[in-house]
C-alpha cells in the first residue's frame, strides 16, 4: 500500500476532529461512519492524537450486574483544554485578560482596573500580573500557553511596536511585541485596539456576514478599524483608521460629554430626561461623530459601518442622532450598527488574533476552533520575536 502523504494525512486528521465533541464520547466505528475512513486510519489518527494530549480514551463501564450483550467500546473525547491562549485588552483605566482554549471557549476571564496615569513601566508590570494570574486560572503558566495577543491603544507598526501613543505616552517606541515575547517565550502579537475590536466583530459580532467592514471605536478620541475582504488594512505604518489625527475630524468625547459632576453615561442619561443642555451637548456629539461615519462610509464604501466603545451603550438613540447628521450618499443603503459585544470586543478580537498565531504553529486548531476561523498567509519570518514580521496581524 502506498504511503499517505502528509497533506492527506492533515486532512483525515481535521476529519476526524471534526467528529470528535468536546463533551460526549464517540465510538471508533462512529467516527469512522463520520468520516468515511478506515477504522484502522481512524484508529492510527486516534492514537496520534492522545499522544499530542488532543483527544481523551474513555474506557467502557461495566454493567452494575455484570452482564452484557457484548464488549462494551471504548469512546473518545476531544480534550479542549490540551492548549490555550491569552487576550488581553489594555485599556486606559481597565486591564482584562481572557484565556481560551484550543476551540476558543474562554475559560477564564480576569479584570483589573489601573489608574490611567500609570507609568509605562507601572503598567507593563500590572499587564504581567493580570497575564499570570489568568494563567493560572487554568493551571498553566503564561509560557505554557499557544500565544499571547494584546490589544494597545495607539499606532502599531507590523513588528509589534508603539510608534505613537497619545493615550499612554510611556509606550511611544516601546517594541510590546518583543518584550512580551522574551517574558513569556511565546508567540506574542500585538495590535491597536480598534482593529482588535474589528476582529471581533467580524468573528462574533454584528459583522459575522459581512467581509467589508469598518468598526468606529468613538473612545475619548475616535479611531477606526478597516476590514476588506474579511482582513484587516493596516496600510504601511500601520496608522491606517487613525480618524482622530485628521483635525477635521478631530472630538474629545469626554471633553464634549462629561461636565463638572457629570459623566458621559450621565449626559446620555440627563438628555433622555429632557435636560436641555445635556441635549445639546449630545446633539453636537452625534453632529461629530457622524462627520467621521461620513468620512469612512465614502472613503471606503463598507458593507457595514459599526459603532463601538463606551457612547454605544447609548442604544438606539446613538444610531438616530447620527443618522440625523449623516449625509448619505445617494447610492448607499449601508446598515450604520450598534456593537453587539460592547466593551468585551476588544478582548475577543486578541482571543481570536492570539488563536490565529497558534494557528500559524499548528494548523490543526483551525479544524476546532468555533466559530471558524481563517487560517492566516505565512509569515515572512520563521521566528517569532524577529524584526522581520508579516505584513498584518493574524485575522
Amino acid at each position: 500500500m502506498a504511503p499517505t502523504s502528509s497533506a492527506e494525512r492533515h486532512a483525515n486528521t481535521v476529519r476526524v476532529l471534526a467528529g470528535l465533541r468536546p463533551d460526549e464520547g464517540t465510538r471508533l466505528a462512529e467516527l469512522a461512519r463520520l468520516t468515511g475512513l478506515s477504522r484502522p486510519t481512524v484508529d492510527s489518527i486516534l492514537t496520534e492524537l492522545i499522544g499530542m494530549g488532543w483527544v481523551e480514551q474513555e474506557d467502557p463501564v461495566e454493567p452494575a450486574d455484570g452482564r452484557s450483550a457484548g464488549r462494551p467500546a471504548r469512546t473518545y473525547r476531544l480534550n479542549p483544554s490540551a492548549g490555550f491562549v491569552v487576550g488581553v485588552d489594555v485599556g486606559v483605566n481597565t486591564l482584562t485578560a481572557i484565556v481560551a482554549d484550543i476551540t476558543g471557549a474562554a475559560r477564564h476571564t480576569e479584570s483589573r482596573p489601573i489608574d490611567r496615569t500609570a507609568a509605562g513601566t507601572e503598567r507593563l508590570v500590572a499587564v504581567r500580573s493580570l497575564i499570570t494570574d489568568a494563567t493560572a486560572a487554568v493551571g498553566v503558566e503564561p509560557g505554557e500557553t499557544l500565544a499571547m495577543s494584546l490589544g494597545v491603544s495607539g499606532i502599531v507598526d507590523p513588528g509589534g511596536r508603539v510608534t505613537l501613543s497619545s493615550v499612554i505616552p510611556d509606550w511611544t517606541g516601546v517594541h510590546l511585541e518583543k518584550h512580551f515575547h522574551r517574558w513569556s517565550g511565546v508567540p506574542v502579537s500585538i495590535v491597536n485596539d480598534a482593529n482588535m475590536a474589528t476582529l471581533a466583530e467580524h468573528w462574533l459580532g454584528a459583522a459575522r456576514l459581512v467581509d467589508d467592514v469598518v468598526y468606529l471605536l468613538a473612545g475619548r478620541r475616535t479611531s477606526a478599524g478597516i476590514m476588506v475582504d474579511g482582513h484587516l488594512h493596516l496600510g504601511r505604518h500601520g496608522a491606517a483608521g487613525e480618524l482622530g489625527s485628521i483635525p477635521d475630524l478631530f472630538f474629545d468625547t469626554e471633553e464634549l460629554l462629561a461636565g463638572p459632576g457629570s459623566t458621559v453615561d450621565g449626559t446620555f442619561r440627563a438628555a433622555l430626561a429632557g435636560d436641555a443642555g445635556a441635549a445639546e451637548r449630545v446633539e453636537v456629539f452625534y453632529r461629530h461623530l457622524a462627520k467621521n461615519v461620513e468620512f469612512v462610509m465614502k472613503a471606503f464604501d463598507p458593507d457595514m459601518v459599526v459603532i463601538g466603545g463606551g457612547v454605544s451603550r447609548a442604544g438606539r438613540p446613538l444610531l438616530d442622532g447620527v443618522e440625523r447628521h449623516l449625509d448619505r450618499p445617494v447610492f448607499t443603503t449601508m446598515p450604520l450598527v450598534l456593537s453587539q459585544l460592547g466593551p468585551e470586543a476588544v478582548v475577543l478580537g486578541a482571543v481570536r488574533s492570539a488563536l490565529q498565531l497558534a494557528i500559524r504553529t499548528t494548523p490543526l486548531i483551525a479544524a476546532i476552533v468555533h466559530p471558524p476561523l481563517t487560517a492566516p498567509p505565512i509569515p515572512r519570518s520563521v521566528e517569532v520575536g524577529n524584526d522581520a514580521r508579516p505584513s498584518a496581524p493574524p485575522d
